[in-house]
């Protein structure tokens, strides 16, 4: 696949589907690819949908090796073709992310989803060096997954940083938030038909009217029906009842549901936030890994709050007999 066509082919919902383990943390991999058999059936997939496994909110960076190549194996096998596949990568060494990358590429996936190196502070040298050496060593797509909230000193993706990327063989896209709304528009305007930008926490729908591609999700897993609205209005430009959503879902729940400080701030790790908004909409993936803290009781129930007042439960069609 050349370089153009999977720039193209990265749009849409980029699926980031969540790790199923029992309490011993021993991963159930049935679980898993029945879950990814079930979104599929719901519409998931070829031409509106990329399924990454072990990714941010799947915990990926937790996992040892054997298990990383056992979850990157089950999605392959599950989706058989039927939907684009990916994968995250968070190394330090570029050596180790060149090995998974082309783990990847052998089994047929089409992207990773790949973190920068940190540690110190990476200089823009560095971290170019380390997506360059990925792309030169595996033929698969790279997503550059942009974290300033994890980087020191906040480092977002500079203009520089993105101009070079661009150059890449196989770089295929950014997911792309910002610390500025500034930033954040001004990347994509930029180069927006150079990158495929999948914005991962969207300024309502301003990101796609500027030439973002799609957008990551991670409620899709128990309510599909709503992530497929949502990209059937970007693609008709139906800015309006997009917003709106926005508003609904997004916006205006934290603002009128949750009283200050009753949620708790970020941790290390995402999985206990993930395993949270699942659990309340139905779907149960077990306990997050260690050594992540969980929530309060009152982080619980005023999330639990903050989810009713959304109106997302009208849209969950998640059905746990999808794992009779």
């Amino acid at each position: 696949m050349n370089s153009a066509t999977r720039r193209q082919n990265l749009a849409g919902i980029a699926v980031s589907l969540p790790t199923f383990n029992d309490d011993e943390y021993n991963l159930q991999l049935d679980r898993s690819k029945a879950h990814i058999n079930w979104l599929i059936d719901q519409g998931i997939g070829e031409g509106n949908a990329i399924i990454f496994i072990a990714g941010g909110l799947g915990e990926g960076y937790f996992l040892d090796d054997d298990e990383w190549e056992a979850m990157a194996n089950t999605l392959v096998e599950a989706a058989d073709g039927r939907a684009p596949t990916g994968i995250g990568v968070f190394e330090l060494s570029a050596r180790r992310a060149a090995r998974k990358a082309r783990y990847a590429a052998d089994l047929g996936m089409d992207y990773i989803q790949c973190a920068p190196p940190r540690y110190l502070q990476p200089s823009e040298d560095e971290i170019f060096a380390h997506y360059d050496y990925i792309g030169e060593r595996a033929d698969i797509g790279i997503m550059a997954y942009n974290t300033p909230w994890a980087m020191p000193s906040g480092y977002s993706f500079s203009q520089s940083l993105i101009e070079r990327l661009a150059e890449i063989e196989n770089f295929a896209g950014i997911k792309w938030s910002s610390p500025n709304a500034q930033q954040y528009m001004s990347m994509i305007r930029l180069f927006g038909e150079r990158v495929s930008f999948i914005s991962n926490g969207s300024v309502m729908s301003i990101g796609y009217k500027l030439g973002a591609r799609g957008f990551t999700d991670f409620m899709v897993n128990v309510a599909p029906r709503l992530s497929l609205h949502r990209w059937q209005l970007v693609q008709e430009q139906r800015w309006d009842e997009f917003d709106r959503i926005e508003l609904a879902m997004q916006i205006d729940p934290p603002l009128n549901a949750v009283r200050p400080g009753e949620l708790s701030g970020p941790g290390m790790g995402e999985g206990p936030d993930a395993r949270l908004r699942l659990r309340v909409l139905g779907l149960d993936t077990g306990p997050h890994f260690p050594a992540q803290v969980g929530y309060s009781e009152e982080h619980i129930e005023a999330y639990r709050r903050m989810v009713d007042a959304s109106g997302i439960r009208e849209w969950v069609d998640w059905d746990a007999s999808a794992f009779e």
